[in-house]
């Protein structure tokens, strides 16, 4: 009974090890159709404000949105990131100015990345596509909705 709690204790360390490094690696090296699938709202925004929260160890970023690619379409954004979060997923915090990329997902969790003029031009055709190609309905009682990569 000991040797199967010291498994479960150890499975328990490792799955939570490895969560904060898939969300790092989503964020640097995910597709188009990656972000549309994971966020519930998507959008091209210039940070207008960097600060920390005195309290907790979370970074207050707000942005202005530039362009919504999905979601209801708004005009500011006030985001709460761990700050460990640009340590741990080698990623630069954003300065005043920066054009950034936010994904929001239907669970309140917010990912913020540096966000360059290719980039918006794959998200626009990603759009597109969808738009003029739109997915069918999925029938969630044969199981056939899938769950984000």
């Amino acid at each position: 009974m000991r040797s199967m709690t010291l498994r479960l204790l150890a499975l328990a360390v490792v799955l939570f090890l490895a969560s904060p490094a898939h969300a790092c690696r989503f964020a640097k090296d995910a597709q188009p159709e990656h972000w549309f699938e994971w966020a519930s709202a998507l959008f091209a925004a210039d940070v207008t404000a960097v600060a920390q929260d005195r309290q907790k160890p979370i970074d207050v970023i707000t942005v202005s949105v530039v362009e919504t690619f999905k979601g209801p379409p708004g005009t500011f954004a006030t985001l709460q990131v761990p700050s460990r979060m640009w340590a741990s997923c080698l990623l630069e915090k954003p300065a005043v100015g920066a054009r950034v990329l936010v994904a929001l997902n239907a669970n309140g969790d917010a990912l913020l990345v540096p966000l360059t003029a290719p980039y918006t031009d794959l998200l626009r055709q990603h759009v597109s596509a969808m738009q003029s190609n739109p997915a069918p309905e999925s029938d969630t009682r044969k199981g056939s909705a899938r769950p984000p990569p």
